[in-house]
């Protein structure tokens, strides 16, 4: 079996209601749907999602990436070679989801070949996956009715919050939801490194109380000292995201000390290099979860296979940014059911892309 053929279409999905966070908003997820053509009929899928303020892409970079060096590389090779793919894509630099997007596909082809789902490919842990939901930011009692609208509706019990924007605000939103929704429910703010260190140390002992599950990057990811002072200040783990995009900086993470959970994105580090990540931090004890890219239905299932197909992911993971869209590119889009997404047992990814849909949104 060999690749013939790979593609790269945009679309563009509005969400229900604008995204905020500390360093940007967004009110559609414009990403590009990556399917790879096989001589034996097998089609793989996935999305690649541009992030220009994390990672430097924009649609048409991802596009032409994928047009003038990825796609090529894999043209003709066996889908299972995957070092030789992992190899070739190292000829060049940056460009994260591209890469990360054409692995999966083939992937997805390597599953169906062996008649058996992705996550039983890449490890086969479990099949149902609890997840955890970001919630629009807002006031306090905004944000508690959302958490109680998504556990009334899905089962969630496991809420992001976005912070990092106004600190006091911050302190009294999550006060306000812990009072509302009762110790059940697990609280996961993220302030995508809104604070200096001074005042995320201060935040962290305001809050300590409140039995937060974990932060997310208190602040700026170049400043080491300050995030060593932050991460010896607290019970609290601290989580890595926007630090830990490669595995060389999920390593520097760990050797500083600065994070306690490390947030994993397939949509930025594949399947091949996201097991590499999990094995390092399994190995430092150091927790997992799957985290976001405001993911479509397509990402989310990706993550979900790869979160059921790990052991060291023990957190709830962040697999629900389909429903913060208006529609979705999936014939059968994943089902949230007592906080869980389970997974079927169909040959690789198991999905199917509705085309008069991606005729709708495409670019």
């Amino acid at each position: 079996m060999r690749v013939t053929a790979v593609e790269a279409i945009p679309f563009r999905i509005p969400f229900a209601e604008k995204k905020v966070w500390a360093r940007g908003t967004m009110d559609a997820a414009e990403h590009v749907l990556v399917r790879v053509r096989t001589d034996a009929g097998l089609t793989g899928i996935a999305e690649a999602p541009p992030r220009p303020t994390i990672y430097g892409e924009s649609l048409r970079s991802i596009i032409a990436a994928l047009e003038d060096w990825f796609g090529p590389a894999v043209l003709g090779i066996d889908p299972f070679a995957t070092e030789q793919v992992l190899e070739r894509f190292e000829r060049w630099v940056g460009n994260p989801t591209p890469r990360a997007a054409l692995e999966m596909a083939l992937a997805d082809i390597k599953a169906q070949a062996a008649g058996v789902p992705v996550y039983k490919l890449l490890g086969g842990w479990q099949d149902r996956i609890p997840v955890c939901a970001r919630v629009p930011t807002g006031d306090g009692e905004a944000v508690a009715r959302s958490c109680a609208a998504l556990r009334e509706r899905y089962g969630i019990t496991t809420f992001k919050i976005k912070v990092g924007m106004d600190h006091r605000r911050d302190v009294a939103t999550l006060r306000t939801v812990r009072e509302a929704l009762g110790a059940e429910v697990r609280l996961c703010p993220d302030a995508n490194q809104g604070y200096d260190p001074q005042t995320a140390v201060r935040v962290l002992k305001a809050i300590e109380e409140l039995d937060i599950t974990l932060l997310e990057e208190p602040c700026r990811i170049d400043n080491d000292r300050g995030r060593r002072l932050v991460a010896a200040s607290t019970t609290i783990p601290l989580m890595g995201d926007e630090s830990c995009t490669t595995v060389p900086e999920v390593r520097r993470q760990l050797s500083l000390g600065a994070v306690g959970v490390v947030s994993i994105k397939v949509a930025r580090t594949g399947f091949a290099l996201s097991q590499r990540i999990a094995h390092l931090c399994e190995a430092e004890s150091v927790a997992n979860l799957c985290g976001t890219q405001a993911d479509s239905g397509i990402g989310v299932v990706c993550g979900a296979h790869f979160a059921a197909s790990c052991r060291n992911v023990t957190l709830a993971s962040e697999l629900t940014g389909f429903l913060d869209m208006v529609d979705d590119l999936l014939v059968e889009a994943p089902r949230i059911e007592q906080g869980m997404i389970t997974l079927a047992d169909r040959p690789g990814l198991g999905i199917r892309i509705d085309e008069a849909k991606l005729r709708q949104y495409g670019l």
